[in-house]
């Protein structure tokens, strides 16, 4: 047994304690041997092993069972280590373990800087805390502020989920992770991919940026900020929001939106826009607020103030508006108006089913009225109690009028000139149309029908009561309907 110090210009290992003590200056100068527990210490670490070479420049190479305990903090295991008191750097090689309070890594090599609490693996490792299993080709671990970076095919298992990344830092006491580069996050209930962002192990909560998305059996939500907390289920996005729902072909677009996972409900605002997707067209409709509800089995998204929509065939404007996922029925309430070809269609509710993207039937509600410009002063008006619409390529092509039915209808000759104007009254009307202009008309009753000449007409016979034409507000293209 022997303890002593070896002393020169630089603070020295100093030899704590060795069974045996081997010199020999003719056969191994430079190194003195020491043989069974061998413990020595320098800058507040203690080292230990079954025997060392200690060197005359201030290093030493060290064997089996290597123990290394900084502070009580910290302790590192392996097999083999050399250590350059110098630069209090040591190199930990085979079984190579680092165990603190918070984490437990295994790697087969390791250097440590004593001065810096800092550890570096260069090559496969594995750490073990009480939230999650984490695998890296490489990193290294600050132990002063707990802080470990990963580089290359980062793995993270936690029990409710996997991140794998390339990049990454942790923070072992908090216990939550940031990115740097493709990350992804699978879970049962969702898939979460970003570029950039944290999430917290304690806590569920998390933040992703650039290409952010969170993925579901149903919906694919994008934005350039998603906030997300798995305990209640709840993501908020921020800015360039894009809402896919895959299952009924539709996107729902924003700079703000919240999605609702346990109830599976989300809501988008701020230049919201919902987008139908059909084969040959998409209609898009904008408003202040749209929701996404789910009732039992049925979906329905419902669209709040300044509703307007618009497709190269139909535009639409209301102060809200309901769509019935499973029966693919449109709802418009508030004053409601659709434009289709050179029709413009009002009443106080409208209900349109939908097929493929196309208008199949139209119901029009209390107060219905149909009204189509044929020149600079005439108009033909449909008036009724009821109204029924059926369309043909998105076109219509037949009207019944259930109850009270009214028509007002310029009347031309073969050379489209103006003869005069037919106004009739009649309970059930059915009218026919072919590209937009009207076919023929079939009374179900006798009706009571005048024709005037064109300049024979009082002007106050020339329109329906309550007759309202409403062009100016008639979307020309996408971009009107975004214009508050």
């Amino acid at each position: 047994m022997c303890s002593f110090l070896i002393t020169n210009a630089q603070k020295q290992i100093e030899i704590i304690h060795a069974d045996d003590f081997l010199f020999d200056k003719h056969k191994h100068p430079d190194y003195t041997k020491l043989v069974g527990n061998v413990s020595f210490k320098h800058k507040g670490a203690t080292m230990h092993c079954d025997s060392a070479f200690q060197y005359k420049n201030n290093k030493l190479d060290a064997f089996g069972n290597i123990r290394i305990d900084q502070g009580g903090t910290l302790q590192l295991f392996g097999k083999k280590l050399f250590y350059n008191g110098n630069i209090s750097k040591a190199i930990i090689r085979q079984d190579v373990r680092l165990v603190d309070k918070h984490i437990h890594l295994r790697t087969e090599q390791m250097h440590y800087n004593l001065e810096k609490n800092i550890a570096y693996y260069p090559e496969k490792g594995t750490i073990r805390d009480e939230e999650n299993h984490l695998f890296s080709d490489e990193g290294s671990y600050h132990s002063k502020n707990k802080l470990f970076y990963f580089k290359g095919n980062v793995k993270v298992v936690n029990k409710k989920y996997i991140i794998i990344t390339d990049t990454m830092l942790y923070h072992a006491e908090n216990k939550v992770s940031f990115f740097f580069g493709p990350t992804t996050i699978t879970s049962e209930a969702n898939i979460i991919y970003c570029e950039n962002g944290w999430y917290n192990s304690k806590t569920n909560i998390s933040q992703f940026q650039k290409n952010a998305n969170i993925s579901t059996s149903d919906y694919l939500l994008k934005g350039d900020s998603i906030f997300y907390d798995r305990n209640k289920g709840y993501g908020k996005a921020i800015r360039n929001i894009h809402l896919i729902d895959t299952t009924n072909n539709l996107i729902l677009n924003g700079n703000f939106g919240e999605y609702f996972e346990k109830t599976e409900n989300a809501m988008v605002t701020q230049n919201a826009l919902l987008n139908l997707i059909a084969e040959q067209d998409t209609l898009f409709i904008h408003a202040d607020t749209f929701k996404s509800i789910r009732k039992d089995t049925k979906r329905e998204i419902n669209a709040y103030h300044n509703v307007k929509g618009y497709k190269t065939d139909m535009q639409v404007k209301c102060d809200s508006l309901a769509y019935n996922l499973q029966d693919f029925t449109i709802e418009l309430y508030e004053k409601p108006i659709i434009w289709s070809d050179k029709f413009q269609i009002t009443a106080d509710s409208i209900q349109l089913l939908i097929n493929d993207g196309k208008i199949n039937k139209m119901y029009l509600r209390q107060n219905p009225m149909i009204i189509s410009k044929e020149d600079s002063v005439n108009y033909n008006q449909i008036k009724g109690k009821v109204m029924t619409g059926y369309f043909s390529a998105n076109k219509l092509s037949k009207m019944n009028v259930l109850g009270n039915g009214q028509t007002i209808f310029l009347v031309q000759n073969d050379k489209k000139e103006d003869l005069g104007i037919n106004t009739s009254e009649c309970s059930n009307i059915t009218l026919f149309f072919k590209e937009s202009e009207l076919e023929g008309i079939t009374f179900h009753t006798k009706p009571d029908a005048i024709m005037h000449p064109i300049d024979k007409i009082e002007e106050k016979d020339k329109l329906l009561k309550g007759f309202l034409w409403r062009a100016s507000e008639r979307p020309k293209s996408k971009a009107d309907i975004l214009i508050e």
